[in-house]
C-alpha cells in the first residue's frame, strides 16, 4: 500500500505571522517600559505610549542611544552604566536578604564578665540536651539580629506551649512556637548568660548579655517577670548602629538639620526630645551628639543603659542597685567641667532641675522625656514641680517625634488616590504622583515595609515663648487643652511631606500620627 502526502499551501506565512505577534507583544511590553521610564517626561508619556504602540522597541532603543551619549558627554556614564550599578545593587540587596541560616553556629553568647554561654553547658550530666537547647538559644539571637528585632519576647501561650516573638520595625511577629519544658530551658540559660537569678521565677529581674558573631558585637537587655503559666522574657535588642548616625539619617529635613546645628553651636541651653516609648528618642539624642565635635568639647553621658559607644566622649550607665541614679551622677559630672551633658531620661523633678539649673550655667544639655508632643513636655515638666521661671530660661529647643515605617522599594505600587483628596493635596501645596501604597513581598516579609524613619516637630522656644511660660498662667490651660492638637497636626504635615516624596504611605501616616 501506497501512501501520499499532499503538500498544503497555506494562505498565510506562519514565519511572518510570529513575526508580527511577536512584535505586537514587544509593543505592549515597551508601552509599560515607557510609562515607568524616568526618560520620558511626565507631560510627553500620553504621547510617547501612542508611538510605542506601533514603532515598538525602535522608540526605546533611540531613547537609549540618546541618554548615553548625553550622559557620556557630561561624564556621568549612559544607561547601560546605570543599569550596571542597579544590578550590582540588586544583588547586594539579595545578598542581605537571604534568610538565616539555622544553626548559625557562629555566634556567641557571653555574659557581662566575658564568658561563653556553652561554658555554663560543658559541664551538664545530659549535654545531649544541654546542646540542643544551646543551639535553639543561639538561633533565637541570630534570628533576632538577622531580621533587624528591636526585642525578642518569650512568654508562656498556656500550660504546655511557649511563644517567641520578635518586634520588627515596630509589630509584633511570632517567629516560633516551643514545648514549655523546652523553651524554660532556654529562659534559663538566657538568665545565666545576663546573670539573673534562674531559681528566682516570680520577683521581676533585670540583666544584660552580649552576642559576638565575628567583628561584630550586639547588646541586649533582659527582663524577666512571673506571670500565668510561666515565666515571661522581654529582651531588648540595643542599637549599635546609633553612634554612626547623623541627623539626616534618623530622618530630620534640610531645614530641620539647620535648626539643630544651630542649637549645638550655643555654649548652653537644653534640647529636650519628646515622644513615646518607642519613637527613636534615643537614636536622635545619638545623632546630635554625633554633630558635636567631641574633641575640642568635654561631652558626658548618663544613660541607662549605653546603647552605643561615642568615641572621645565619657558615658556613665545608671545602676540603681549600686546607687547610681540620674540625679546623682548629674551632681557628680558638673564638677568635671562638661561643656555637653548628655541626660538618658528625666524621670524626676530632681533630674530635671539639676539639668536645667547646668544648662543656665554655661553646659548644653541634651535630654529626652517621655511624652506625647512639644506642648505635653512642658506641661510634664511644670507638673514634676519645675518652676516656670527656671523652665523657661532653661529650655532653648523641643523636639518631638515618632516613627514611619519606610515602604519597600522592592514592592511599592502607585497609590489609587480620590480626586476629592488629590484635590486637597494641591491646597496644601503637595503633589500626587509621587504617593505609593504598601504592597508586600518575599523582601520585606509580605509586609509592604522595610526600616523605619523619624517624622520630627520642633519648637524653638523664642524670647516670646520664653516670657509666655514664666508669666502667662492661661498659656499652661491653653497647652493642656489645645498644644497636644497643634502638634499631631505639625507632625501630620511633615508626614504627608515624607508620603509625597515616595518614603511612606497615607495609611502609615494615619496609624501613626492619627
Amino acid at each position: 500500500m501506497v501512501l501520499s502526502f499532499a503538500i498544503v499551501s497555506l494562505p498565510f506565512n506562519p514565519v511572518k505571522l510570529a513575526f508580527l505577534v511577536a512584535w505586537v507583544y514587544l509593543c505592549l511590553y515597551f508601552v509599560q517600559r515607557v510609562q515607568f521610564s524616568p526618560l520620558v517626561p511626565e507631560k510627553y508619556k500620553p504621547t510617547a505610549n501612542i508611538v510605542t504602540l506601533f514603532v515598538g522597541p525602535l522608540l526605546l532603543l533611540i531613547l537609549l542611544i540618546v541618554d548615553t551619549i548625553k550622559k557620556s558627554a557630561e561624564g556621568k556614564g549612559g544607561f547601560f552604566e546605570i543599569a550596571r550599578q542597579q544590578i550590582q545593587k540588586a544583588l547586594a540587596d539579595r545578598r542581605s536578604a537571604e534568610p538565616v541560616r539555622q544553626a548559625d553556629s557562629t555566634i556567641s553568647l557571653l555574659n557581662s564578665s566575658g564568658s561563653e554561654l556553652k561554658e555554663i553547658y560543658g559541664h551538664g550530666d545530659n549535654k545531649g540536651q544541654a546542646r540542643h537547647v544551646l543551639f535553639l538559644t543561639e538561633q533565637i539571637i541570630a534570628n533576632a539580629l538577622e531580621q533587624r528585632a528591636s526585642d525578642i519576647l518569650i512568654d508562656p501561650k498556656d500550660d504546655a506551649t511557649y511563644t517567641v516573638r520578635l518586634r520588627i520595625d515596630g509589630f509584633l511577629r511570632t517567629v516560633k512556637q516551643l514545648k514549655a519544658d523546652t523553651c524554660k530551658a532556654i529562659v534559663n540559660s538566657i538568665k545565666a548568660v545576663s546573670s539573673m537569678d534562674i531559681s528566682e521565677k516570680r520577683r521581676p529581674q533585670d540583666g544584660a548579655f552580649m552576642a559576638k558573631r565575628g567583628e561584630e558585637t550586639a547588646s541586649f537587655r533582659v527582663a524577666s517577670a512571673g506571670v500565668l503559666n510561666g515565666e515571661k522574657l522581654s529582651i531588648r535588642v540595643l542599637n549599635k548602629d546609633a553612634g554612626v548616625f547623623a541627623l539626616a539619617d534618623v530622618g530630620l529635613t534640610k531645614k530641620q538639620c539647620a535648626v539643630v546645628e544651630r542649637a549645638i553651636k550655643k555654649p548652653s541651653g537644653m534640647i529636650l526630645i519628646c515622644g513615646p516609648t518607642g519613637s527613636g528618642k534615643t537614636t536622635t539624642m545619638y545623632a546630635i551628639l554625633n554633630q558635636i565635635d567631641r574633641l575640642t568639647r568635654n561631652v558626658i553621658t548618663v544613660e541607662d543603659p549605653i546603647e552605643a559607644v561615642l568615641p572621645e566622649a565619657s558615658q556613665i550607665e545608671v545602676n540603681p542597685r549600686a546607687d547610681i541614679t540620674f540625679a546623682k551622677t548629674l551632681r557628680s559630672i558638673l564638677r568635671q567641667d562638661p561643656d555637653v551633658i548628655c541626660v538618658g531620661e528625666i524621670r524626676d523633678e530632681e533630674t530635671a532641675e539639676i539639668a536645667l539649673r547646668a544648662s543656665q550655667t554655661g553646659h548644653l544639655v541634651l535630654a529626652t522625656i517621655h511624652c506625647d508632643s512639644n506642648a505635653t513636655a512642658l506641661v510634664r515638666l511644670l507638673d514634676l514641680g519645675v518652676s516656670p521661671l527656671l523652665l523657661s530660661s532653661g529650655l532653648s529647643l523641643l523636639v518631638s517625634q515618632r516613627l514611619l515605617r519606610r515602604l519597600c522599594k522592592r514592592c511599592k505600587r502607585r497609590a489609587r488616590l480620590t480626586q476629592s483628596l488629590i484635590q486637597e493635596l494641591r491646597k496644601k501645596g503637595l503633589g500626587h504622583k509621587h504617593i505609593f501604597d504598601a504592597a508586600g513581598c518575599k523582601y520585606c516579609s509580605k509586609t509592604g515595609y522595610f526600616e523605619r524613619t523619624a517624622v520630627c516637630d520642633l519648637l524653638i522656644i523664642t524670647d516670646q515663648i520664653k516670657e509666655n511660660i514664666a508669666n502667662n498662667k492661661a498659656l499652661v490651660t491653653e497647652l493642656r487643652t489645645q498644644g497636644n492638637k497643634k502638634d499631631r497636626a505639625n507632625l501630620r504635615w511633615e508626614g504627608l511631606k515624607k508620603a509625597a516624596s515616595g518614603i511612606t504611605s497615607l495609611e502609615e501616616i494615619k496609624r501613626v500620627v492619627g
